[in-house]
């Protein structure tokens, strides 16, 4: 069993992220527009919503391009899925199997997917309808919050309390789908995991199995090559929508690897650890920026955090690496992978949902 510790983690800073410093608005003394560019304007305007009403589409559908912050720090989790995928599908008959698993597993950092996860995470929880629906009625409601109404007075309420959206009544349906996919994501990983350490054992039987490879020295180099090389995960796009100011992903409108329930039949998890709860309040105020269009990279960087999962990673990551050193054939290698690169993977992954090795 894979035991990290890390100093207990506190809140992240609070406050809806300011603007830049430096950042001001520059009144110029030109002359007034002429009034018939208003008014072409205010028509150019009229005439977009005319379309909105005729054509069926919402007028929100036309606003700018949302922010896809969030979309691409989960990119870095979700391709640890793809990876996971194209290694279950190739067949152990070769010694190019643990090669080519090496260099995708070990390609991903601890940050990466660490972020990554509560990036992913928090798109899973705006994904859920009860919660979507609890942050219409908050958009919508005229209750005053220092003297502001509608979004503007949910983003003072998450200013003065970031585990504010926890108290919403479709948190806990949230809680329990962001709960279910990492249980089920990490039961996927340590199958994995556990099929490489049988194929150890079986690999020993077939002289490929047990032949020599180049230098472990090389196949670490060739792995971190591999890994400058490849280009960064790309976020696909979503058929979002958005009604009522509240906009949910439609992870399910994406390729496989998006989908919540890619690990499905793993069970559903728990909270068992404080820690756990710190993690899940991060997620559901992710969550509810990016469901109300205030999401940007600063926010991620801020809340898109799991300090333990991060420390665990990066102990499994060198654990690998001194691992695959000591290895002279590819039956050792596949031992390596399952234990470090994906059983070790999953338990500090899957601690936040109760998962353990």
């Amino acid at each position: 069993m894979l035991r990290c510790q890390s100093p207990a983690m506190g809140q992240p800073a609070q406050g809806h992220p300011a603007q830049g410093k430096g950042e001001s608005t520059k009144f110029g003394l030109g002359a007034t527009p002429p009034a018939r560019r208003i008014g072409g304007a205010i028509a150019s305007a009229a005439s977009i919503i005319a379309f909105a009403a005729t054509s069926g589409v919402s007028a929100e559908s036309l606003a700018q391009p949302r922010d896809t912050a969030l979309e691409r720090a989960a990119a870095d989790y979700v391709r640890f899925r793809e990876d996971v995928a194209v290694i279950e599908a190739t067949p152990f008959n070769s010694a190019e199997t643990t090669r080519e698993a090496h260099r995708r597993l070990s390609a991903h950092t601890a940050e990466d997917l660490s972020a990554g996860w509560v990036a992913y995470a928090a798109l899973v929880a705006a994904d859920t309808p009860a919660f979507r629906e609890a942050l219409e009625k908050e958009v919508s409601s005229r209750k005053k919050v220092k003297g502001l109404s509608g979004a503007d007075a949910f983003f003072a309420q998450l200013a003065e309390d970031p585990a504010y959206p926890r108290k919403l009544k479709g948190a806990d349906e949230a809680m329990k789908r962001v709960l279910a996919m990492t249980t089920q994501d990490a039961a996927r990983f340590t199958a994995l995991g556990e099929s490489f350490k049988e194929q150890a054992y079986a690999m020993q039987k077939t002289s490929w199995g047990k032949a020599k490879i180049p230098s472990s020295s090389s196949r670490l180099s060739d792995a971190e090559t591999y890994a400058r090389a490849r280009p960064s995960a790309a976020a696909p796009t979503l058929a979002s929508t958005t009604q009522k100011g509240v906009t949910t992903p439609g992870l399910a409108s994406a390729n496989a690897a998006w989908n919540p329930e890619w690990g499905k039949g793993g069970g559903s998890g728990q909270m068992t650890e404080p820690n756990a709860q710190v993690i899940m309040n991060r997620v559901l105020n992710l969550a509810s920026r990016y469901a109300v269009s205030g999401v940007n990279d600063k926010t991620v960087a801020v809340y898109a955090r799991n300090d333990k999962s991060n420390s665990c990673l990066s102990f499994a990551t060198l654990t690998l690496k001194q691992c695959i050193a000591a290895t002279r054939a590819p039956y050792e290698e596949a031992f390596c992978l399952g234990e470090h690169a994906l059983n070790d993977v999953a338990s500090c992954i899957g601690w936040v949902a109760g998962v353990d090795k």
